[in-house]
């Protein structure tokens, strides 16, 4: 009868076509989230960041964080590095390379286009100094002055051609011969004053082209002004004039209608500003004005007394009258910018923005305490170093409410400034997310190795952090715990994320996990250490820790001499947002211990049930967050041992061929040839390399291969501290809901695939009344894998809580791709990719994709990312129809291992571990339009 009910529901049931993926899927490359790591280059213009990487890309940041990137070197066959970047205008940056090489690239409507490029000759080695400026023509065209091989060129932003402004014979003419041109500068008044400064503080002054006078600026001390910065103050001729013993005076200078200028030394500014010896050159030096009543400018400039360094290059100091302020930076500075308050409605001081290797760090002028500003956008992934991460989806409303409420609080209790950053470049273009869609509220998760969980705001056009866990704070002694809250210490102020010194092996996370029901955040590190983090409106006060250890088999004793990490012996007060988990009905902090030998390899987590399974490659334990109990666990190693279809003879043949290849490819002494004993008998050559291994003093069998490093997570670090036992590995752990008993009920599954092959599925249920449990796990059914193959991913076809005839149970291997029936289970189809195409299988999900001309109607598809870095697309009704892309270079490790997909179709990995690339194959499901591209 039931097969009968089974057959009546089929033809009712709407079965998706077979040829349907190109009326579903769209490629979409999408947009970029986090911050390169090595800037080289940086300016700002007119709500626009631009940077440029010393890999030859070039971004432009805009309005929410839209950000349109372009490679430089792409067209050339030799490589381009980047010095410097130049914006003259809303549309034109000029990019300056070596060689030398001027790039100008034209920006419309998110479309980057390169136009012809300046070359100076073929001197690969040239470095570009400082004597470049950028001249204020009138109020929207801006132009670029340089000097190259003693002559001055300018490039105008409506042209955007080169011409000539003071040529070789007039350069050698009228400049002196004995020194070296330091800078360029105009005059704001009159922009067609041109004048070229000296190291020796000569200044030769020119009308545009014409020679007008020569005079020479010395400071109070004598020394050579070499820079001058103008100020934005009512009078338009004051600026600020940097001597070569890193002091500066302030200048103020009158211009004739001849062209003559007079400048005359008005104040000093030497009692801040003598940095420990040996003394730099303040390389970096901006103005911003002052809307309160006492009208003192900002003076920000990199240099300054050290914290008792040898050096003051990562040091920037912002004067306001008498007062000083002092910030260290833990990367090199690469450019400092002052953004007036004008990008605002309301009348307020501006920012700063100091550019560094890995970051952008904005100070609010504005805060009495100079406060730094949200990082936003520009904050590298790998800050410290990532070594997992994760991403959930369709988070509920009330829990993303939670969350950006936490979001806020973690920054005011930081002392950080929320103010909106001075980004509008294309703001007509780019279409932000509807907050209020499902496809907004979506995180990623970075696990970081000195213990940081960094939570990433991902559905919008831009991702940015939302905020940062510290795990390291539960235990004692840690390194982190130093100043937690970045308090003010003299006499400079930390400020940045990036953090170079994250060396704690113990620390670093294996996995994190993000529960979109609860919010929960779990995380697991090497120490052996299970946490829980849960959203508390209310900040509290936790007393010590207790871990409950658990376990799925006798583990051998742990023989590596490593620190074991150590719970905190004091309190520890948090604040409102995320704190440690709480035992039911208790004050205890809630922390699980895994055994250290063991590696935890798979998290997953039932809302309904209070299930927390964690998976090792020991086998799988099932605990309750209630009370803390291991409710289940099971090991897997009999079972596999009875259901293994692949004989022992066999498993010795395949590693008698391996050993065979590695000796045949191994680099070997010098012996002789064994070609000419080809006829000869077995015990005739056996005999033969006995006499070979005696010679040259080889020990066959005591030769010891280099081990490959086993990358986990991302494949950043190596965890070679961790047990051997490849029978009962867990390789992957699913929650799911599909009938698995009857076709009557629906059951809570959570499905485990282990490394060795096969897929256990364990029907979660609640628990008898009087016992204190939440629920029961009892296993109900296998899928035998033959050839031992890895499993990467278990999925379903259907939405959670809903069940029909056509639902199909996935199972991704290594090698294949399986689709079985969910009642009875039993396999439909399959698809050998490695077998077929040789090809092996990195990472895949069941994805929902909607159509591209009605978005109420979707279907489900495989995604799967391939070893050879393509992007696939399969059909869940027949496996062999698919689409393909390229996506990823093959030789991209990072990239590789990093894929994180999610059932929206979107598929993100790591470009060199600091930016988190986001491409989707489901466009109208994404929560904002991507912009054009280049």
């Amino acid at each position: 009868m039931n097969s009968i009910l089974r057959y009546i529901r089929s033809k009712f049931t709407h079965e998706p076509e077979q040829h349907a993926i190109e009326q579903f899927a769209v490629f979409d490359e999408g947009n970029r989230g986090g911050f390169p790591c090595d800037i080289a280059a940086f300016d700002y213009y007119a709500g626009c960041v631009a940077i440029g990487t010393s890999s030859g890309n070039v971004t432009f940041y805009g309005y929410n964080g839209a950000s349109w990137t372009t490679n430089v070197g792409s067209s050339s066959t030799e490589r381009i590095k980047i010095e410097h970047i130049y914006l003259i205008s809303t549309n034109f940056a000029l990019v300056l390379c070596r060689g030398p090489v001027i790039i100008p690239l034209h920006m419309k409507d998110g479309a980057i286009t390169p136009k012809d490029e300046f070359r100076f000759g073929e001197n690969t080695k040239h470095k570009w100094n400082q004597s470049t400026h950028v001249q204020k023509l009138s109020e929207d065209a801006y132009a670029l002055i340089f000097a190259i091989n003693n002559t001055v060129y300018r490039i105008k932003s409506k042209t955007v051609k080169l011409e000539v402004l003071i040529n070789n014979d007039d350069y050698e003419k009228w400049v002196p011969n004995d020194t070296e041109l330091s800078s360029i500068t105009t005059f704001p008044e009159k922009s067609n004053v041109i004048m070229l400064i000296f190291e020796n503080g000569t200044v030769c002054v020119f009308n545009e082209s014409q020679y007008v006078m020569q005079t020479t600026l010395k400071n109070f001390e004598d020394e050579a002004i070499q820079k001058l910065h103008w100020s934005s103050e009512n009078k338009k001729n004051i600026a600020y004039g940097i001597s070569c013993n890193n002091l500066y005076t302030k200048w103020e200078f009158t211009v004739g209608k001849d062209c003559h200028i007079n400048g005359t030394e008005v104040n000093v500014f030497s009692q801040y500003h003598s940095g420990p010896y040996p003394c730099h050159q303040i390389k970096h030096f901006g103005v911003c004005s002052d809307v309160s009543k006492n009208k003192d400018n900002f003076l920000v400039y990199q240099g300054g007394k050290s914290s008792g360094k040898y050096d003051d290059r990562d040091l920037v100091t912002v004067v306001r009258g008498d007062a000083v302020e002092k910030f260290e930076l833990s990367s090199e500075i690469v450019g400092i910018v002052a953004v007036d308050g004008s990008y605002e409605k309301n009348k307020k001081n501006g920012v700063i923005l100091i550019c560094t290797s890995c970051e952008i760090i904005g100070i609010d002028l504005d805060t009495e305490s100079l406060s730094m500003m949200q990082p936003k956008y520009f904050l590298s992934i790998n800050n410290s170093t990532p070594t997992t991460h994760a991403k959930s989806i369709e988070i509920e409303e009330n829990v993303w409410n939670r969350l950006e409420a936490a979001s806020k609080s973690y920054w005011e209790a930081h002392n950080m400034s929320t103010r909106k950053w001075p980004l509008y470049f294309q703001q007509k273009i780019v279409n932000e997310a509807n907050h209020q869609r499902t496809a907004y509220r979506q995180v990623y998760l970075s696990g970081h190795s000195n213990g940081n969980i960094c939570i990433w705001a991902s559905g919008g056009v831009g991702m940015f952090l939302l905020l940062v866990i510290k795990t390291s704070l539960e235990f004692d002694g840690s390194p982190f715990n130093a100043d937690p809250e970045g308090l003010r210490q003299k006499p400079a102020k930390r400020i940045g994320f990036y953090d170079p010194f994250d060396d704690d092996e113990e620390m670093c996370l294996t996995k994190v996990h993000f529960d979109p029901k609860s919010g929960f955040v779990i995380a697991s590190n090497r120490g052996g250490f299970i946490l829980m983090y849960e959203l508390c409106d209310n900040a509290r006060k936790l007393s010590n820790w207790e871990a409950i250890p658990i376990s799925c088999n006798n583990s051998p004793p742990d023989s590596s001499k490593r620190r074991l990490l150590k719970a905190r012996k004091s309190e520890l007060e948090y604040k409102a947002g995320y704190q440690i988990r709480l035992k039911n009905d208790s004050a205890l902090p809630l922390v699980f211990s895994m055994h250290s030998s063991h590696r935890v390899t798979d998290i997953a987590y039932l809302h309904k049930y209070h299930c927390l399974a964690v998976g090792s490659n020991f086998g799988v334990a099932m605990l309750d967050v209630n009370h803390g109990y291991i409710v289940y666990s099971n090991s897997f190693n009999e079972e596999l041992q009875e259901t293994s279809i692949v004989t022992q003879t066999q498993f010795q043949r395949f590693k008698s061929l391996k050993k065979s290849l590695r000796k045949t490819f191994r680099r070997k002494k010098k012996t002789p040839d064994t070609t000419l004993m080809s006829n000869s008998d077995e015990g005739t050559l056996r005999h033969h390399n006995q006499q070979i291994t005696k010679v040259d003093d080889f020990d066959e069998e005591g030769y010891m291969e280099r081990g490959i490093e086993v990358g986990e997570g991302l494949g950043t670090l190596t965890l070679d501290c961790y047990a051997e036992n490849s029978k009962g590995t867990v390789s992957c752990i699913r929650t799911m809901r599909f009938p698995i008993v009857d076709d009557k009920n629906v059951d809570d599954i959570i499905a485990v695939g282990l490394q060795e092959g096969g897929v256990y599925f364990f029907a979660i249920n609640e628990h008898d009344a009087g016992l204190r449990m939440t629920f029961k796990a009892e296993f109900v059914k296998k899928i035998g894998m033959a050839h031992k193959q890895p499993v990467i991913n278990v999925d379903i076809t259907n939405e959670e809580g809903y069940f029909s005839a056509s639902t199909k149970i996935v199972i991704i291997t290594e090698e294949q791709l399986r689709v079985y029936n969910c009642q009875p289970i039993s396999k439909r189809e399959s698809y050998k990719i490695t077998a077929l195409e040789g090809i092996k299988i990195k990472g895949g999900i069941v994805a929902r994709i909607l159509n591209k001309k009605n978005s109420n109607n979707f279907e489900s598809f495989v995604v799967l990312v391939g070893n050879d870095g393509s992007l696939r697309i399969h059909s869940v009704q027949k496996t062999s129809l698919f689409e393909t892309r390229k996506f990823i270079d093959p030789i991209d490790v990072i990239g590789l291992n990093s894929t994180c997909l999610s059932r929206d179709g979107d598929v993100a990995y790591l470009i060199k571990s600091s930016e988190l690339q986001r491409t989707t194959v489901n466009l109208n499901f994404r929560g904002w339009s991507s912009a054009h591209k280049s």
